[in-house]
């Protein structure tokens, strides 16, 4: 028999003496308790068995979703997929937009990124969503190619400078809203990835770059995420150095595997390869540096240098290595750009802020020091740089 609307109605909820299974055409039935509590499944072949799936009870669905879904479960079957075999997929609750917009995207990504993981994830929407006009907001990203990119970018900087902004205000939105595109691309919002090739710093100032610090934040999301990055093992230690040492790229690429004494955890930059000390600078090695350094040194066991150049025995070129802040910063959600000169300044700042006395951060950066500071110069001040890089390494962490 064919069920209907009313005859569910009709028995739903009341006492039900009759059979406890009604058909509705090929594979949909109904099952009915005695306590008149419905419920619709399907009944298919798989395999040569036979098997009975349910789909749901009335009234949470109706007959007509329940005849819809049965066809839905059917055209599986008939790929020799078993329904039960979906339950996990079938139960993920996906965010569908048909086609969705440059705010829909800021939409998505600030309820399911932004809030969850970022400092202020108000302001940050706000500073982003000031560059964007509503006509720019309203437009579907499915439509845009690289040319309509090319233009909302330039639109977001005109409206900064038309704002009054200042310098980089633009540069960290357009920065921004392409990590907003990435995270919706990654969760399946959206697939237009024409943006891609455009570059922040062609639409936009760059920021200051000698006034430029990483918040501490980023440090710990860099540190965090470091080994997810797609980038060689070579330039992953060399920007955990570069992080935890502060210390000149040169004086990283120049050092050699004698300078790195791991038994005792010190790195030696030679008096040479320094700029303009007057000796030697020994900075301790945390203990989170050890194994990586190992591995680092195990890798090139005739070569003298601690990272060599990809050609042989050389020092790794500063240009190659400059470019290992910008893998870091497109691939890592909520870190802005920077330079990695930048962690010099990073390390004394919120060293500074955590109370390290002078004399500490000016020893591990390698300044030469001058006045009443002028004492340290000579002395190496290991027990105190250890306690002051150690902690340094904890709030990485996030300790």
């Amino acid at each position: 028999m064919n069920i209907t609307a009313a005859k569910l109605k009709s028995l739903n909820g009341k006492e039900y003496a009759g059979k406890p299974e009604i058909t509705d055409g090929d594979n949909l039935s109904l099952r009915i308790s005695p306590k008149g509590k419905i419920s619709f499944q399907i009944r298919y072949r798989i395999n040569g068995k036979q098997v009975r799936y349910k789909l749901g009870t009335y009234p949470a669905m109706t007959l007509a979703q329940a005849r819809n879904e049965c066809a839905a479960q059917m055209a599986l079957v008939n790929q020799n997929l078993d329904p039960r075999n979906m339950e996990a997929v079938n139960a993920v609750e996906s965010e569908v937009i048909e086609n969705p917009t440059i705010r829909d995207c800021i939409d998505y990504w600030y309820i399911n990124y932004c809030l969850k993981k970022r400092d202020n994830p108000a302001g940050i929407k706000s500073r982003m969503v000031s560059c964007i006009n509503d006509t720019w907001g309203n437009q579907y990203i499915s439509l845009m190619d690289k040319t309509h990119f090319t233009a909302f970018f330039k639109s977001m900087g005109d409206v900064s400078i038309e704002k009054g902004r200042g310098k980089g205000f633009a540069f960290n939105a357009i920065i921004e809203i392409r990590s907003v595109f990435r995270f919706c691309i990654r969760q399946g919002f959206i697939s237009n990835t024409q943006f891609e090739a455009l570059r922040p710093s062609d639409f936009a100032t760059d920021y200051d770059s000698r006034e430029h610090y990483l918040t501490l934040k980023e440090c710990q999301l860099i540190w965090s995420n470091l080994d997810e990055i797609n980038m060689t093992d070579r330039n992953k230690v060399i920007l955990r150095c570069a992080m935890v040492f502060g210390c000149r790229i040169s004086e990283l690429c120049k050092a050699k595997k004698d300078d790195f004494d791991l038994d005792n955890q010190l790195f030696t930059t030679q008096r040479e390869n320094t700029k303009g000390a007057l000796h030697s600078i020994v900075r301790p090695i945390p203990s989170e540096l050890i194994e990586d350094l190992k591995y680092i040194k195990s890798q090139s066991p005739s070569y003298s240098y601690m990272f060599p150049n990809r050609g042989g025995d050389h020092p790794a070129s500063s240009s190659s290595v400059s470019q290992i802040s910008k893998s870091c910063y497109e691939a890592i959600e909520g870190v802005g750009p920077f330079r990695m000169h930048d962690f010099r300044r990073t390390i004394s700042t919120h060293l500074t802020d955590a109370g390290c006395p002078l004399q500490f951060t000016e020893k591990l950066l390698g300044h030469k020091m001058k006045g009443v500071l002028a004492i340290y110069n000579k002395s190496p001040m290991l027990e105190g740089l250890t306690e002051w890089i150690n902690r340094w390494v904890l709030m990485l962490k996030g300790g």
